[in-house]
This record gives C-alpha cells, sequence and structure tokens, in this order.
C-alpha cells in the first residue's frame, strides 16, 4: 500500500492519527479512523470551521425543503 500525504486544510502540516472507532452496520464492522493536526491550536479552528459549515448547509437544506403553504386565489 501506498502512503499518501493528509495534509491539515489550514496550516498544512501533516495530520496525524487521532481516535479510532468501530462501527456495526448491516452485520458488518467498519473501521472510522480521525485525523487531527498536531498543533491543538489550530485543530479546534479547523474543527470550528467544519462545524460552521455544517450548520450552514443544513439551514440551507432546511429552508429548501420547508416551504410556507401555497394561498389559494379566487
Amino acid at each position: 500500500m501506498e502512503f499518501e500525504t493528509n495534509p491539515c486544510i489550514r496550516c498544512g502540516k501533516e495530520r496525524i492519527k487521532g481516535k479510532v472507532k468501530f462501527i456495526n452496520t448491516d452485520s458488518r464492522k467498519t473501521k472510522l479512523t480521525m485525523y487531527v493536526c498536531p498543533d491543538r491550536e489550530c485543530q479546534k479552528i479547523v474543527e470550528a470551521e467544519l462545524a460552521a459549515k455544517e450548520e450552514r448547509k443544513l439551514a440551507l437544506t432546511n429552508r429548501r425543503t420547508h416551504y410556507p403553504p401555497k394561498k389559494k386565489s379566487n
């Protein structure tokens, strides 16, 4: 297996392996590996930016799917 680089999206440093979780889905065990920036302050900023992006995405999706009912014309 060839090693690929995984740089931080903010500072460019090589990310390191963080938490490893195992998730059971449909009788299969899936390994989920979280990679983090070695600089803790940078990682906190990255997580805040990703949370803000996710919040904007959810708000846009909610706005798009929840239209108010149309008024009937006489």
